[in-house]
């Protein structure tokens, strides 16, 4: 893999893992374009993954910060908020990690095909579209959290959006705007790092080059943490639809180019 290829692999990764558009469904394609094989291409996904998830940490550090010092406060009131907070990504997660763990790889090669990835990108866009005319303003309950934890399971297959399936998911059952983006990120901590523990033990770096590497995961971090101040931009100002346009315009260019 040449450096060139590194920085447009980790560019592509980093603006389209937490935008509504799919990074996996982008990355298959664009392996596909430059031939690259399996066995060097997973283990470098999987470290562009770990890329975009620092950058969402980084990101997110405030929130996760006060969420976690709100455990042991004196005020019985933010204790009570940050214990409830904690329980509902438990919950929430257990969807998508028993999905992950049963049958999550066999969903994504059933599903790592351009020709299927162009058409998952269609549903993306459908789903993320249909926020256009969501209108929330309520709050976390557990039955909201679960259904968004359901959302995030149906974004292990490839090229559905987790981040558009989770929000728009949110939006859909009443949460308030900036609350579905929040607990979309909090939810997706867990499952990201947890994706990332069972990969890593079957990786072998050896067959990347870590110049590329290198090159690769910075890229996509810095890309990542732009892509998170669009995205909340984006679902704050009532302009996630947009994104469907562009789903739907690449998941028909994929189909035509399979064709």
């Amino acid at each position: 893999m040449s450096i060139f290829e590194a920085v447009l692999l980790g560019l592509v990764q980093g603006i389209t893992e937490f935008l509504p558009v799919s990074s996996d469904g982008h990355l298959v394609v664009f392996s596909y374009l430059f031939g690259l094989d399996m066995k060097s291409r997973l283990p470098f996904t999987v470290m562009l993954h770990a890329a975009t998830a620092l950058a969402m940490l980084v990101f997110f550090a405030p929130t996760i910060w006060r969420l976690l010092s709100g455990l042991w406060a004196r005020e019985p009131a933010q204790r009570k908020g940050s214990w409830q907070m904690v329980l509902f990504v438990a919950v929430a997660s257990v969807p998508a990690g028993v999905v992950g763990y049963a049958i999550g790889e066999r969903l994504e090669s059933a599903f790592s095909t351009p020709l299927l990835i162009g058409l998952m990108m269609l549903v993306s866009g459908g789903v993320v579209f249909g926020t256009r005319y969501a209108r929330g303003g309520g709050a976390l309950t557990w039955w909201r959290a679960l259904l968004v934890g359901l959302a995030q399971a149906v974004g292990i297959i490839p090229a559905i959006s987790r981040s558009g399936a989770t929000i728009a998911t949110g939006m859909y059952v009443g949460l308030e705007r900036g609350a579905a983006f929040e607990f979309s990120f909090l939810l997706a901590i867990p499952a990201i790092l947890g994706a990332f523990v069972l990969q890593v033990r079957k990786l072998d770096l050896t067959v990347v080059r870590p110049g590329p590497l290198a090159v690769g995961m910075l890229v996509a971090f810095g890309f990542g943490l732009a892509a998170l101040y669009v995205l909340r931009k984006a679902v704050l100002s009532r302009r996630l639809h947009w994104f469907a346009y562009y789903c739907w315009a690449a998941g028909l260019a994929v189909i035509l180019w399979v064709r």
